[in-house]
């Protein structure tokens, strides 16, 4: 009988070494895998909402009929950017955009040279030489959903992400550059 009770004793007390360990386990679990998954997720997921907005800005500003004054009601290329770019940024929280930039690309066709200028074109667009392109980039910054409390600072865990994103795409319009 004194054997039978000291089994039940040892294996209650295994039990309950569990049920006193499992408030650590599942804190340690949750602080070290969970939060910083979700929140390198949320970053993740800003970070491609940023992007996109980049990429359909650059869209419709190549898409202009002018780089920068409006022409005939129609916005120019750097108000189609700036529009764009902030229609994303308000949609979704936790964006940050700032140094928007939008330039022509001219790119040489016989040595592939490239440069680029923030202003319109000096003289009309030659097709037969260059080719043109317009790039829309920003410095943009994503914050994580919670931030994890830690001493130090790690980019999207506990301080938002930086990043310098671009985009390009061939002028539909090269005669509008100049205007």
């Amino acid at each position: 009988m004194l054997l039978k009770s000291r089994r039940s004793i040892l294996k209650r007390s295994g039990r309950a070494a569990m049920l006193a360990e499992l408030p650590m386990i599942l804190w340690a679990v949750l602080m070290v895998i969970a939060f910083p998954l979700i929140d390198l997720a949320t970053v993740f997921l800003r970070i491609s909402f940023l992007y996109a907005g980049i990429h359909y800005a650059s869209i419709s500003a190549a898409r202009a009929n002018s780089f920068s004054i409006p022409v005939d009601g129609k916005p120019s290329a750097k108000a189609e950017t700036a529009s764009k770019i902030n229609q994303v940024k308000n949609s979704f929280s936790g964006l940050a955009v700032d140094n928007i930039n939008t330039a022509i690309l001219i790119t040489k066709n016989d040595t592939l040279a490239i440069t680029s200028q923030s202003v319109p074109l000096t003289t009309p667009a030659d097709q037969s030489v260059n080719s043109y392109q317009i790039e829309v980039s920003a410095d943009c910054s994503a914050e994580p959903l919670i931030p994890i409390p830690i001493p130090f600072k790690v980019d999207g865990l506990n301080a938002p992400i930086k990043l310098h994103l671009s985009a390009k795409q061939y002028c539909e319009n090269p005669q509008g550059l100049t205007i």
